[in-house]
C-alpha cells in the first residue's frame, strides 16, 4: 500500500514538472512571435512623403557628333605616311595620311604638273584683273576732279559774292621822312575775269585726264574680266582635286577618333582610312512616343546618362523635332533631337553609346510619394494599403516618375499616413502561439 500511494505521489511529481516546462516553454514562444509580429510590421511599413518632381518625358538615342565623317581613300595605291594617331586635334585642310607617289595613276602624276600651270596661268589673269581694279580708282578720281573743278567755274561765272582781295602801295610820311606802304582789303564782287579764264583751262585739263582715264578703263575690261578669273581658278581647282586624291584631308576641325590605315597597307578607292569628328558639338536623336511629343517644346531642358558611362550625367536642351511621325515596332514615334552642352575635356564619350534623355516639360512641384514596393495592381489599376484607425484600406493611385526607391504617387494620400509595403492582400497578419495563422 505504502509502494502505491509512492508511484503516484511520483508520477503527480512527473507530471507537475511536464506541465510546468510546457507553461515555459509557450510564454517564451508567445513572447518571441510577438516580438517576431512587431518587427515584421515595422518593416513592412512605409511613409507617405512629399518631394518636387518634375514633370518628364523619357527617350533613348545614340550619341552622335556634328561634323563626324569617315575619311575613305579617293583612289587606290600603298599607305606611305600616317601624320596622326588618336585623340589628336586636326584642323580643316590638314593632310592626315599619304599615298606612295609611285604606286597611283599616271593621271595622278602628271595632274602634279598641271596644278603648277594651272596656278602660273592664274596668276597671271589675277595680275591683269589687278591693272584693271586699278584703272577703276583713277577713273573715279578723274571724274571727282572733273566735277570738282566744273563746279568752281560755274560758281565764278555766276556768283556776285566772290570773295576777294586788293592791295595797293601808298607814300606816306613816318617821322619826317616818306616810305611806301602796301595795304590790302578785302571785299565780295564779282569774280575777275583772268580768274573765269584759269577756271576754264583747269577744267580743260581735268577733262583730258578723265578721257584719258576712261581710255584706258575701257581697254583693260575689254582685255580682261573676272570670267577670266573663274575660268582659271576651275583649272586650278581640277588640278588640286586630282592631287589632293591621293592624300586624306581633314574636312573640317576635330579630334582624330580611329585611325585604320597604316603604313604599308595597300587600299583602293573607298577603303576606310580614318575617323574624325568634333566632339565640342555632341547631340542625340531620340525616339518620343505619340502620347508625349504634344508636351515637347523646343528649348526643354534635358538630362542624360549613358550606359556605357555611368555615374555621368549630361545636360542640354531640345532644339529641333520632327512633326512627321514613323511607325516603330507598331507605335508611332518622333523624332527629337536634344544637343548636349559642352562636356569636360577629360570625359571619354564613346560615339555611338546608348543615351537615356530625361526631358522636363514641367517645373518641378510638390507631389506625394511612396516606395515603390508600395504600389499595388490589379484589374481596376494601381493601389496601395493605407492604415487608418489600424485597419488597411485600399486606396486607388496613379503611380508616376520613380526617383530613387520612391514613385511619385497622385490620390487620396495625406503626407505622413502610413501604408503597408509588399502587402498583396488586406488581411491583417495573425500569430498564433506555435506561429503564423490564418
Amino acid at each position: 500500500m505504502n509502494n502505491k500511494n509512492f508511484l503516484k505521489g511520483k508520477k503527480a511529481w512527473y507530471w507537475g514538472i511536464g506541465l510546468s516546462v510546457l507553461l515555459i516553454a509557450l510564454f517564451v514562444f508567445s513572447r518571441v512571435n510577438a516580438a517576431r509580429a512587431s518587427e515584421t510590421t515595422a518593416e513592412s511599413t512605409a511613409t507617405v512623403v512629399s518631394m518636387n518632381v518634375a514633370q518628364t518625358v523619357e527617350a533613348s538615342g545614340s550619341l552622335e557628333a556634328q561634323p563626324s565623317a569617315n575619311l575613305t581613300w579617293n583612289t587606290s595605291g600603298v599607305v606611305d605616311d600616317v601624320y596622326v594617331k588618336s585623340g589628336d586635334k586636326v584642323k580643316t585642310g590638314e593632310v592626315l595620311m599619304k599615298l606612295r607617289t609611285t604606286t597611283v595613276s599616271s593621271s595622278i602624276i602628271s595632274a602634279q604638273s598641271d596644278l603648277v600651270n594651272a596656278q602660273k596661268d592664274l596668276e597671271n589673269v589675277k595680275d591683269s584683273s589687278t591693272d584693271l581694279s586699278q584703272a577703276v580708282i583713277d577713273l573715279k578720281t578723274a571724274q571727282e576732279a572733273y566735277d570738282k573743278a566744273d563746279d568752281y567755274l560755274h560758281y565764278l561765272e555766276n556768283s556776285k559774292k566772290v570773295p576777294q582781295s586788293e592791295t595797293k602801295l601808298f607814300l606816306e610820311t613816318k617821322r619826317n621822312s616818306w616810305m611806301y606802304v602796301y595795304k590790302t582789303k578785302t571785299f565780295k564782287g564779282p569774280a575777275p575775269e583772268d580768274w573765269i579764264v584759269d577756271a576754264q583751262n583747269d577744267l580743260a585739263l581735268k577733262k583730258s585726264q578723265l578721257e584719258d582715264a576712261q581710255r584706258t578703263y575701257d581697254r583693260l575690261k575689254e582685255g580682261s574680266n573676272s570670267q577670266d578669273v573663274v575660268a582659271a581658278q576651275a583649272k586650278v581647282d581640277a588640278a588640286q582635286a586630282t592631287v589632293d586624291s591621293m592624300s586624306v584631308i581633314a574636312p573640317f576641325d576635330g579630334e582624330v577618333l580611329y585611325v585604320e590605315s597604316q603604313p604599308g597597307d595597300v587600299v583602293e578607292a573607298g577603303t576606310s582610312a580614318v575617323n574624325v569628328a568634333n566632339l565640342d558639338h555632341l547631340y542625340v536623336e531620340t525616339q518620343v512616343d505619340e502620347s508625349d511629343i504634344a508636351s515637347v517644346k523646343v528649348g526643354n531642358q534635358v538630362s542624360a546618362t549613358l550606359d556605357a558611362v555611368p555615374g555621368v550625367t549630361l545636360t542640354g536642351r531640345v532644339t529641333a523635332f520632327n512633326p512627321v511621325g514613323e511607325v516603330v515596332s507598331g507605335l508611332v514615334k518622333y523624332t527629337v533631337r536634344v544637343d548636349l552642352d559642352k562636356a569636360d575635356k577629360d570625359l571619354s564619350l564613346p560615339l555611338g553609346a546608348t543615351v537615356n534623355t530625361s526631358i522636363q516639360v514641367k517645373a518641378a512641384t510638390a507631389t506625394k510619394a511612396v516606395l515603390v514596393t508600395a504600389i499595388q495592381n490589379d484589374s481596376k489599376g494601381e493601389y496601395v494599403w493605407v492604415l487608418r484607425n489600424g485597419s488597411p484600406v485600399r486606396v486607388d493611385v496613379v503611380g508616376g516618375q520613380i526617383v530613387g526607391d520612391l514613385v511619385a504617387v497622385t490620390g487620396d494620400l495625406k503626407e505622413g499616413e502610413i501604408v503597408q509595403v509588399g502587402q498583396q492582400n488586406n488581411s491583417a497578419v495573425r500569430m498564433g502561439p506555435f506561429g503564423r495563422g490564418s
